[in-house]
């Protein structure tokens, strides 16, 4: 069962943030316009481990006609507004996607990996990514709650580190951060298969989030 997902990668206006641990006060208004929108399911929250001057905002949808009836009305005007007169930049928006797997298990894990590919080719998500993520599940790699795997067009963005174009995203449920790591560079299925993500894309980036549902 695919679920239907998209992130947006944002950072807030230092003159608004009290405690570097939390969002503004004013954001909840935001968070709480989004949940009241038809089709959105669930939001999450979280501070990427690697990235502490930003957060990560996860939005699942019902359906992609969901999201597209959101997108085509006002409403969708008003509540980017909203959150963008909170932030130092625009936000950078991985748009939805459908995403093959056990994403809840994925996104509702102590910690969710974001294993992006950018600039990747046109047969990457099927090639390369699919068998990784499969050589991932049926690894019975320890600590792993779940993952799924799906892919975008990223768009372009004032942030020079955004690689537009094609992007193949595997996101993956952990214990911790420390759960993943240990099956690094210690003959795991992970560093068997890391080859397939290596090829074909422009670069790889790995970040951690521990969400929390909002």
């Amino acid at each position: 069962m695919s679920v239907v997902f998209e992130s947006l990668l944002i950072k807030f206006k230092p003159i608004l943030v009290a405690h570097p641990e939390s969002p503004p006060a004013s954001f909840s208004s935001v968070t709480d316009h989004l949940k009241s929108i038809p089709g959105v399911e669930s939001v999450y929250l979280g501070r990427p481990l690697e990235k502490p001057d930003y957060w990560v905002l996860g939005i699942r949808w019902a359906s992609r006609p969901a999201y597209d009836a959101f997108v085509s009305g006002s409403a969708a005007t008003d509540w980017h507004a909203s959150l963008r007169a909170l932030l130092t930049e625009h936000p950078i928006v991985s748009p939805i996607a459908e995403y093959t797997g056990r994403a809840e298990l994925a996104l509702h894990a102590p910690i969710t990996e974001f294993c992006t590919c950018w600039g990747a080719d046109e047969t990457f998500t099927e090639d390369n990514m699919k068998p990784f993520a499969v050589a991932c599940e049926e690894g019975g790699l320890a600590g792993l709650h779940g993952l799924a795997y799906g892919e975008f067009v990223q768009g372009e963005h004032e942030n020079p580190s955004v690689i537009p174009g094609r992007a193949s995203r595997l996101l993956m449920g952990w214990d911790s951060k420390e759960a993943h790591l240990q099956h690094k560079n210690n003959g795991s299925v992970i560093d068997d298969n890391v080859y397939y993500l290596l090829a074909r894309n422009k670069s790889l980036e790995i970040y951690h989030v521990p969400f929390k549902t909002l």
